[in-house]
């Protein structure tokens, strides 16, 4: 792979940042693991010495500088202390997500040439990676007291970490239906985060509440990395779901979390699912942040929520590839700004460039652009400097907020998780029950967008049993963000000139289909 990774002047100002941060909190409480550790916050001393272990124990692995390991694990703090100690072996780490099917596991494992696996649960990546080693961690809650004994010796290894190296490399789903690995440096995530904290004033005041998926970028930067660099805590909760609902604010009341990563699907089930009060008066008397990502917010649910809990929603924009681009800020607010108004996300962070192509396609350049894709060329990906990012948009003439009006690449952000229908689509297309069938995106008021498959049925293949085992084998092999959502029978594909599904047309369908309750 052929990686944009050289050396910067700053960088070794980072790693002396990133140094003087943990002596000057060594104390302090730093990452709670609310349903698995012990009755105390980790401080960042304790939190170094753990990460410093698992570096040795790559060590004694034959893991060596520049080499690739795989993570498939829980939320956990032994996940968090992994990402770090990776950082200070110079070791690549790619998260897998416990959550993702077998079929795409073993399609990123093919692409990463990683020298071994770790997990902290049995089975997971045991049983599917059958070809090199897979190491099962202790997990935090085993530890005693004396296993994280801070020593102040430890801080001699960050003079170790180069900032400008390739660090992490995140899979996730593009349009062609191929994972493409978007690797990033540790200097990407310190400044991007720098860039967005200052909109917020983020400090050790702060408390996060950490209950995405910590192996998805937002939950490694927005609630991990992010956090850490300002010096402020962290508390892992139970992950999102809509199981999760009934107790999500259990741990964010014990715990004080002042500061919370909404996304659009979280936001709407807690609307229809949060029977009780008591998130209603927190979040009114702490005055909580409330932060949006990963997924456009439908204004209509960002002014209701905003009126029951009595808080500000600020939405932000951002990729994979970029990072943090944009967003609203407390200070917007105060310049006029009233809550519910306005439909942008935010303005561009500082150093960020945006442009307008022909077509309104947003190109963004940032100071913290990832390294490249570790298994597909990014030429394509750029028009000169500025990635090309997929999304249509302009900016607000009365607030200069950019605004997202729409998506040119085919992707569902199905709770927050990009999905690639054409995975999905090529998948189902190896049943024999359909005749024909496409999937697309449509606006769904608790997950922000559904998977919505069109199809014809074949005549003695086709039953509701079956189209009910395909699903349950989607789940399977894809994922359970995989999973087609709604099903609509046609008498016949719509085509365009060219012989191609004409999807604008389904989609046009499918939305006059509900307006009118077809």
């Amino acid at each position: 792979m052929s990686l944009n990774n050289e050396n910067r002047p700053g960088d070794v100002n980072i790693a002396a940042s990133l140094k003087n941060l943990f002596s000057a909190n060594w104390d302090q409480p730093f990452i709670f693991d609310a349903l698995n550790g012990r009755d105390r916050a980790v401080t960042y001393g304790e939190f170094l010495h753990l990460s410093v272990q698992l570096s040795r124990m790559l060590e004694t692995l034959r893991v060596e500088r520049g080499n690739t390991i795989c993570a498939m694990m829980n939320n956990s703090v032994e996940l968090a202390a992994t990402y770090f100690a990776s950082l200070i072996s110079g070791v690549v780490v790619v998260p897998l997500d416990p959550l993702k099917g077998e079929n795409e596991v073993k399609e990123i494992l093919s692409y990463t040439n990683h020298k071994i696996g770790l997990c902290n649960f049995s089975g997971g990546l045991s049983d599917i990676e059958d070809k090199k080693p897979i190491i099962k961690i202790k997990p935090f809650s085993e530890y005693t007291d004396s296993d994280i004994t801070s020593d102040k010796k430890d801080l001699n290894l960050l003079d170790n970490i180069d900032p400008g190296k390739p660090f992490l490399n995140t899979f996730t789903s593009g349009s062609t239906g191929v994972p493409k690995g978007v690797v990033h440096s540790f200097r990407n995530l310190y400044l991007t985060s720098l860039a967005f904290a200052k909109r917020f004033n983020f400090n050790s005041n702060s408390v996060f509440y950490h209950n995405l998926p910590m192996t998805y970028m937002a939950g490694i930067l927005n609630l991990f990395f992010m956090p850490m660099i300002c010096g402020s805590k962290v508390v892992v909760g139970e992950r999102f779901g809509i199981q999760s609902i009934p107790r999500f604010w259990e741990y964010p009341i014990k715990h004080s979390a002042n500061t919370f990563w909404f996304i659009p699907a979280m936001l709407a089930l807690l609307m229809k699912l949060d029977r009780g009060t008591s998130g209603i008066e927190y979040a009114k008397k702490t005055r909580i942040t409330g932060l949006v990502g990963t997924a456009p917010l439908n204004q209509r649910l960002r002014r209701d929520f905003e009126k029951r809990y009595g808080i500000p929603l600020y939405e932000s924009y951002g990729l994979s590839e970029t990072l943090f681009v944009s967003t609203n800020s407390p200070s917007g607010i105060a310049g006029g700004i009233e809550w519910g108004v306005g439909d942008g996300v935010g303005k561009p962070l500082d150093g960020v460039e945006l442009g307008f192509r022909e077509d309104k396609e947003i190109s963004i350049g940032v100071p913290w652009m990832f390294l490249g894709y570790s298994n597909v060329d990014a030429k394509q990906s750029f028009s000169g400097e500025k990635f090309l990012s997929g999304d249509i948009g302009e900016f607000e003439s009365s607030s200069g907020f950019l605004r997202i009006t729409g998506r040119k690449k085919d992707l569902i952000i199905r709770g927050g998780i990009n999905i690639s229908p054409r995975r999905t689509e090529e998948f189902v297309a190896h049943s024999d029950i359909f005749d024909e069938s496409a999937i697309i995106g449509a606006e769904d008021a608790n997950l922000g967008e559904k998977s919505v498959c069109f199809f014809v049925p074949s005549q003695g293949h086709y039953s509701d049993n079956a189209r009910k085992q395909l699903n349950r084998e989607i789940v399977e092999k894809l994922g359970k963000d995989y999973q087609i959502d709604e099903f609509v029978e046609l008498k016949e594909i719509p085509k365009n000139i060219n012989g191609k599904i004409d999807k604008p047309k389904l989609r046009k369908f499918y939305k006059e289909k509900h307006e009118h309750g077809v």
